[in-house]
């Protein structure tokens, strides 16, 4: 098998490769629209030290150079790792066990052999290389590259969703345990995300601890003087006031004389600081600590659980350092000190903490944290693309939005979005007499409720008979005309995949994301629990949100897309970072909320044969007549619905 890239270092020479590189590498340039030497499939790699040669098929590559990249999601990747020198312990350092178990150390061959897969996790990796020499020393290696997305732009998309999902739910985009990470800056004003603080704590620990130890062997102390109570042949140094006192109590032998004693103290301002900062990051170290442990306790491996077993212990011995037995309380940043700014041990410390107070920009910067998966990020960012373009379509700043959608703690550490009823936002218009009229509502993720005999949804009188039903989007709009309160229901969902390119270049989505769209209609009925009433179809049509590219004109003839006008199912490609990407969406989303009675897409709905569909309440019509100069208020209430 060829090396795609072969890294030469003085203790050990690293291969990677794959099997299907040259087509996963054709499809991501198919799939962005680009050239094969495009900028969007650019990487950057970097590594330790400067003796290391990368190569990349034979061709040199410079540390911090853009080339093509070589690593790609959902993609599998062989490592072969041989040690010139003799080492005794060989393994890759990561917290994650189903990185670290997929390698396999032959001391015999001295060979660390391994594959990785990263699934959809993009953005930076760091492949640590960790192995000891027989020697005893322990050595740490680490190299880094991009992996790129193959259906969006790594280098431009992936932004743009961060940036609209952190609009609408800051924290969101978070997520911890993930194979690659991002960059991102601190900022010194706004709440410390208990995920930001482990992210950066991290990367400070070693510094911290050191910093510590060294104002606890050299202290900053200073001159206090003491009260205390002295014989006649005990006192040092006599002021006029003791000598008025000798000579009062000249008698008296016992007599103890007020005084004070010069000492020098460690219980200053900085060292009560330091005392009061050592314990907090202890404290919420092992909180965190606790946390993970319990709620991750299948991802991480061995070496990690060492690791913050290791820290802990090390915080403790500083927390309960005999040095602080003599430092006070501390009460607050009441001064400015020159000795946390400028003093050894204490300005370190200093910035550490300051660093560990601060939020967070998902901006270009040193730090680094995790986000969720692509295909998690791509789904929310299309739940709040159809709630936007709903709003927008409805009026805009004119719609009165009652937004019941909030984020969720999960798994104590991160935060997913709410599903079902606390995920709706509906969308109201308000009359001249001041009542609000519901006009739609967009629900993300509707969630089962088990009952005896149905599975009800978190859709309003909506009931699955056989098995659960999760579409990621709902739309219900609200109609008036045939019947007060009447609600059409259409279902999205935002499938991060592509099947294929037809070959007028239209990307198409995969097949079973359109067969899952005709289950969730045939599957979900509504059911007025009235005596008399049956059940009734409740989903009206179903489309599939996926991340195509293709020009509108060749869109609107693929299939996928002619089949919304014949059975109501079908798809829309729906792309970040592209204006003209919702445009389809747009227009279908406006027919169905403007330019649609519900008289007539209800005579639409597609019948079963030897049957056919009768509108129970046939609407009021009601004909107008508008003079050019006459009143059209009556005529503005029935064009506004309400």
């Amino acid at each position: 098998m060829e090396a795609l890239l072969k890294l030469v270092h003085e203790d050990f020479e690293l291969l990677v490769s794959c099997n299907s590189y040259d087509r996963i590498y054709r499809k991501a340039a198919e799939c962005m629209r680009v050239e094969q030497d495009s900028e969007a499939l650019l990487s950057y790699y970097i590594w330790d030290g400067d003796k290391a040669v990368l190569t990349f098929r034979g061709i040199s590559i410079e540390k911090g150079a853009y080339v093509p990249s070589v690593f790609f999601e959902n993609t599998d990747y062989q490592y072969w790792i041989h040690f010139k020198k003799q080492v005794t312990e060989a393994c890759i350092d990561t917290p994650l066990r189903k990185v670290s178990d997929g390698f396999c150390f032959n001391e015999d061959a001295q060979v660390l052999y391994g594959h990785i897969n990263y699934g959809n996790d993009i953005g930076r990796a760091d492949l640590k290389i960790a192995y000891r020499l027989r020697e005893g020393v322990r050595n740490i290696f680490s190299f880094g590259y991009d992996v790129l997305a193959i259906k969006l732009d790594y280098h431009s998309d992936l932004k743009h969703i961060i940036a609209d999902i952190e609009a609408e739910y800051r924290m969101l985009s978070l997520d911890f345990f993930r194979r690659t990470h991002h960059s991102f800056s601190e900022k010194q004003q706004g709440e410390t995300p208990d995920i930001i603080w482990w992210n950066l704590f991290r990367e400070v620990n070693e510094e911290f601890v050191r910093a510590v130890k060294i104002v606890v062997d050299s202290p900053r102390n200073r001159i206090v003087c003491e009260e205390v109570y002295l014989r006649a042949d005990k006192l040092k140094r006599l002021t006029p006031k003791l000598e008025m006192q000798l000579v009062e109590h000249r008698q008296e032998s016992g007599h103890l004389y007020r005084t004070e004693v010069s000492t020098m103290s460690v219980d200053t301002f900085e060292n009560r600081f330091l005392k009061y900062a050592v314990r907090f990051v202890m404290q919420k170290f092992v909180s965190l600590k606790e946390r993970i442990m319990a709620n991750y306790p299948m991802d991480s491996n061995g070496k990690f659980i060492e690791g913050l077993a290791d820290t802990e212990e090390e915080l403790k011995r500083l927390v309960y350092h005999p040095f602080f037995r003599t430092v006070g309380a501390f009460k607050g940043m009441n001064q400015e000190s020159l000795v946390l700014k400028q003093g050894t041990g204490y300005s370190q410390v200093y910035r550490d903490w300051l660093l560990l107070t601060c939020s967070y920009d998902l901006e270009e910067g040193i730090r680094s944290l995790e986000l969720k998966d692509i295909a998690t990020l791509y789904e929310i960012w299309c739940f709040i693309e159809v709630k936007n373009l709903v709003q927008q379509l409805l009026g805009g700043e004119k719609v009165v939005v009652d937004n019941q959608s909030r984020m969720e703690l999960n798994k104590h550490f991160t935060y997913s979005l709410a599903k079902g009823q606390k995920s709706k936002v509906v969308f109201s218009r308000r009359t001249s007499e001041g009542d609000l009229v519901e006009l739609a509502e967009v629900i993300y993720n509707p969630r089962e409720v088990l009952g005896k005999s149905s599975t009800e949804t978190s859709i309003d009188h909506t009931y699955s008979f056989t098995v659960p039903q999760k579409p990621d989007i709902v739309l219900q709009l609200t109609r008036r005309d045939v019947e007060n309160g009447f609600k059409l229901t259409y279902l999205f969902d935002a499938k991060y995949r592509i099947g294929d390119t037809d070959i007028d270049g239209v990307d198409v989505p995969p097949d079973d994301a359109i067969n899952q769209m005709h289950r969730y209609r045939d599957a979900l009925y509504y059911d007025p629990k009235q005596e008399g009433l049956p059940i009734k179809k409740e989903v009206l049509g179903g489309y599939i949100l996926f991340p195509g590219n293709g020009k509108d004109e060749d869109v609107e003839n693929a299939n996928f897309y002619r089949s919304i006008e014949k059975v109501n199912i079908g798809a829309f490609p729906l792309r970040p970072n592209n204006e003209g990407s919702a445009h389809l969406l747009e227009r279908f989303l406006r027919s169905l909320i403007w330019e649609q009675p519900t008289v007539q897409i209800l005579q639409d709905v597609k019948s079963h044969k030897g049957t056919s569909l009768t509108i129970e309440k046939v609407g009021n019509i009601l004909a107008v007549t508008v003079f050019e100069n006459g009143e059209r208020e009556y005529y503005d209430k029935f064009r506004n619905r309400e």
